[in-house]
């Protein structure tokens, strides 16, 4: 469990989360960014599992307090240890814990009734339905910093460290929240916006991006540079593909998961980009509303993903997990591209093509030389045949043109044409 503590400090942390700006959708993503490798798994936690809080800092008096699963929900943990980084719950509610060098704690009091909480997105997830309920019962628990000393316990020689980290919540109504604790006090803030990164503190982004203005999107790995990066970029997820293209065909499912994609996308760490060796481990992208999570691993980009639908979190049976990285990572298609009756045009000769370009042949006689060539040319037989048909459309279209455009005496012309009075 220590080594799990371990794993969340870094010499640089840049995570990034984002909901994303759509109207009929409610999807949401994030990045997880760490210099040493997180060993994560995706784990159904079913209702009804109990969960034990972690020890408190500075709070040797701190009683023990589990409690059981009301919402089951599916997290990402690390290392095998059963404490939720991130996840998705059947309610359609996520949770992100992302780091913020800026937090500080409040200190557990132990004779506070109140029971005392150290996995905050575990907590979040197993207990709530909407951000909404989040608000109202914030305040009936304690939120404390779990002992760093459990790393000397279960990992002899390693370094304490503190874990400074804040927490960004969406439901499947499209509302988002952020918590972070500065000064030993809990703030709550609305994030119409949707973006989270890492430090400053949210207030100072929300400052940061507002005197940002018109100026150029910011392309650093910075915390300030991605939180405006991905807030400008968000304005705009709502705007569809482009009308009438190959690439416009997408289910309105599958449009908000590449939109997801494309924008988280903008923030994912290449191992090697930055000094600190840090990189994308993972990434997520939460589907609130069909209840359903999708993944990539850093050196595995083929998409995955878990539907609720197909989960009985009702079962412990249910209560299993498989590493981030799992799965292929590519589909082969040699098969069905062999099998494909679908091929290309051949192009004509080039003298054929500037005829048609230039005009200097005459309708009748290209076509006769396109058929003459089809005949020579098997698969082109389709191309200069609809060629062919197209020119004789063309000329009979013209004659018809030709022949109503004629001049007509005026004494003909009002008996065929009457004028019909206007109506606005």
């Amino acid at each position: 469990m220590a080594f799990f503590l371990a794993l969340l400090v870094g010499a640089a942390i840049a995570c990034s989360d984002i909901l994303l700006n759509l109207a009929h959708e409610t999807i949401s993503a994030r990045t997880m960014d760490f210099g040493i490798d997180l060993q994560s798994t995706v784990e159904v936690v079913p209702r009804g599992t109990v969960m034990q809080e972690l020890v408190v800092n500075h709070c040797e008096d701190c009683p023990d307090f589990g409690w059981s699963v009301k919402h089951g929900f599916v997290a990402f943990n690390m290392v095998g240890v059963n404490i939720a980084t991130d996840g998705l719950n059947e309610a359609g509610l996520s949770a992100a814990w992302l780091y913020l060098y800026a937090t500080k704690y409040p200190r557990a009091n132990a004779s506070d009734p109140r029971p005392v909480i150290t996995s905050l997105v575990s907590y979040f997830l197993g207990n709530f339905a909407t951000v909404d309920e989040v608000k109202a019962q914030v305040n009936n628990v304690q939120f404390a910093e779990f002992d760093p000393r459990l790393q000397t316990l279960f990992a002899p020689g390693a370094k304490e460290s503190k874990f400074p980290l804040h927490v960004a919540i969406h439901d499947a109504k499209g509302k988002s929240i952020v918590l972070e604790f500065l000064n030993g006090t809990l703030h709550v803030y609305d994030n119409p916006g949707g973006v989270m990164t890492n430090d400053p503190t949210f207030e100072k982004h929300l400052q940061q991006l507002a005197d940002h203005g018109d100026k150029p999107i910011p392309g650093t790995y910075s915390s300030s540079d991605r939180f405006i990066r991905l807030s400008l970029l968000n304005q705009h997820a709502a705007t569809p593909f482009t009308p009438n293209t190959t690439y416009s065909r997408a289910t309105p499912e599958q449009a908000a998961v590449s939109t997801a994609l494309h924008l988280i996308n903008t923030v994912a760490i290449q191992t090697g980009d930055i000094a600190e060796g840090e990189a994308t481990q993972f990434t997520v992208v939460r589907d609130h509303g069909r209840r359903t999570i999708y993944f990539l691993a850093n050196e595995n980009q083929l998409l995955r993903r878990l539907h609720f639908g197909d989960i009985d979190f009702g079962s412990p049976n249910s209560r299993r997990a498989i590493p981030v990285t799992f799965g292929d990572w590519f589909v082969d298609l040699t098969k069905v591209q062999q099998e494909s009756s679908l091929r290309s045009i051949d192009l004509p000769p080039r003298s054929i093509v500037e005829q048609l370009l230039n005009g200097s042949t005459s309708p009748s006689q290209l076509a006769a030389l396109a058929v003459a060539h089809a005949a020579t040319s098997a698969p082109m037989i389709g191309f200069w045949g609809g060629l062919a048909v197209g020119f004789i459309c063309a000329v009979a279209l013209a004659v018809l043109v030709a022949y109503y455009m004629r001049p007509v005496p005026p004494s003909k012309r009002a008996a065929e044409y009457t004028l019909l009075p206007y109506q606005q």
